[in-house]
Formats: structure tokens, C-alpha cells, sequence
């Protein structure tokens, strides 16, 4: 499981690219930057060769973001509202937000037709909404736990003195699909084809409906994974007993959602460009409830 977190932050890290070292602009200074995770709201926050087509992005951007939308709507018949348009090459990738009648961040990759000036095509990458979905999905079906784990998270995190991304940035660069201030939720949609397929049948599916379909798909528990991830408030990573004694916390706390939780924390600074953290950290072994 812990494989597949880690997979999915350097796919996340990978669309960041890298950018021109010469006579760097204002943006690129943004996006080659650090910033405390406390101030982090996106800035910087860019794809591969976005400068390229930046111009085009910002004159057909009202385009872009309905496309997005028709998209997602059309596609996985769900309402969503774009929170960032980012430049991309060839194309602009779109963060957007569903609130009801699931909550999840995904993004959508709105690209130019060749030879045909103001005209755009959305796609999105394979599993990428679909995961979205289901992690919207697992969150609607135990809305008390996750509600419970919102308050412990916080109360922990204020307890040893640590950090979480704030909202504002995760509305900007978030593409994982469930996520909140300490915590993300990281499953592959193949994993759950019953509730998927279920939702795309019924948007209005109910927690009780959802809950039957979750334990046929994965009785065990076992491929449900929330990432919990803290900050320290300085540039230099706790020792390692303060990880230890959060993931205890996480296994004896009662009432939290199942699923096997993967505990880190990273030093305090994001990398601007991929809005993540540097990848200095301290964590410990899976915790499975």
C-alpha cells in the first residue's frame, strides 16, 4: 500500500516538469521556489511547457473551463466547478472540485485540435476521475467517521506542534480525489468496481447502499488506503518517537474509517511548481483498522 502512495506522489511530481533556467520571469522564479507549507495557497503551481501555450489558455480560458465541466458531467455524470486552469504543453490542465452530492478533487486535461484555432477536446487521465469518485464515494458511505477523523487529525496535529496543506491549496493543485488538511484518501477505482459502476447507475445512491457495496468489493479491508500527512513547523523533520506516538494515536483511536493508514511527516516547506512536499520525511510501518 505504501507502494502505491509513494506511486502516486511521483506521478504527481512527474506532470510538474521542469522549466527554463535562463532569464528566469517572475512565474519561473515562483515555480523553481519552496514555500512554508503554512503559506502555501498554489502559487507557482505549473506543468511542463506551460509557457508555450500560456497565451492561448488565458484567451479561450472561459472555454476551457466549460469543456471541463461538460466533460466530467457528461462523462461520469457529475457536476463539478474548476478551481484552476494551468497551462500546459498543448493544452491546459484543469483542477476541479465536486461538492455534491459526493466531495472530491480531480483534474481534467483540456487540449488544443490541431490545425483548429479556439477549439479544445477534454480528456482525462485512465483511473484518474474514477479514483475521485470512489474516494467521494467511501467518505459519503462513513460521513461520521470521517468527520470524526477531521477532529482527531486536528487535535493530534495541534498536540505535537504540526501542520497540515491549507484549503486554498488544495483547491488549486490537488488531483488525489478525497482530500483534507491531514489526510488524503489513496485507492485505485479497479479495486472498486461494484460501487463505481453503482454510482454511475445512481448518483443518489444512499450511505447505507454504499456501505454493502464497499465490503463486497473489499471485505477485508485491505485495499482502502488514507495517508495521513503532517508538517513540522521548522525546516527539519521530528524524531522519529513523534511519528511513532501519532501512529499509535491513529491505532487506538475507535471510530475512525477502515482502511490501512500510512503515517509521515515532512519538513515544513512545499515545492511550488508540483505543490508537494520535498520528499524529506520520517514515517512509519501501515496501520491497518
Amino acid at each position: 500500500m505504501k507502494k502505491k502512495i509513494i506511486g502516486l506522489l511521483a506521478s504527481l511530481l512527474l506532470l510538474g516538469g521542469c522549466f527554463n533556467l535562463n532569464e528566469k520571469t517572475e512565474q519561473e522564479k515562483a515555480q523553481e521556489g519552496t514555500t512554508p507549507v503554512q503559506d502555501y495557497v498554489g502559487q507557482g503551481f505549473s506543468f511542463v511547457d506551460g509557457d508555450k501555450s500560456e497565451e492561448l489558455v488565458k484567451r479561450d480560458e472561459e472555454k476551457i473551463k466549460q469543456e471541463a465541466i461538460n466533460y466530467v458531467k457528461n462523462t461520469y455524470k457529475t457536476d463539478v466547478k474548476v478551481n484552476n486552469v494551468v497551462p500546459a504543453r498543448n493544452a491546459a490542465v484543469v483542477m476541479v472540485e465536486c461538492e455534491e452530492p459526493i466531495q472530491f478533487h480531480t483534474s481534467v486535461i483540456v487540449g488544443k485540435v490541431i490545425n483548429k484555432d479556439g477549439e479544445w477536446l477534454a480528456r482525462s487521465d485512465e483511473g484518474e476521475v474514477e479514483k475521485a469518485i470512489v474516494g467521494g464515494l467511501y467518505a459519503k458511505a462513513y460521513e461520521a467517521e470521517f468527520q470524526h477523523l477531521d477532529a482527531f487529525a486536528e487535535k493530534i496535529a495541534k498536540e505535537n506542534d504540526l501542520l497540515g496543506m491549507r484549503e486554498e491549496a488544495i483547491d488549486k493543485t490537488a488531483s488525489v480525489g478525497y482530500e483534507k488538511e491531514y489526510y488524503f484518501i489513496a485507492i485505485a477505482a479497479l479495486d472498486f468496481p461494484t460501487v463505481y459502476n453503482a454510482y454511475l447507475k445512481n448518483q443518489e445512491i444512499s450511505a447505507e447502499g454504499l456501505k454493502v457495496l464497499f465490503s463486497k468489493d473489499d471485505s477485508l479491508n485491505k485495499k482502502m488506503a488514507i495517508a495521513m500527512n503532517f508538517f513540522s513547523k521548522e525546516d527539519s523533520l521530528p524524531k522519529q518517537e513523534v511519528v511513532n506516538s501519532l501512529a499509535m494515536e491513529i491505532q487506538q483511536e475507535l471510530g475512525l474509517p477502515k482502511g490501512i493508514y500510512e503515517t509521515t511527516v515532512y519538513k515544513n516547506h512545499i515545492v511550488n511548481r508540483v505543490g508537494l512536499p520535498d520528499g524529506e520525511s520520517i514515517d512509519v510501518e501501515e496501520i491497518t483498522k
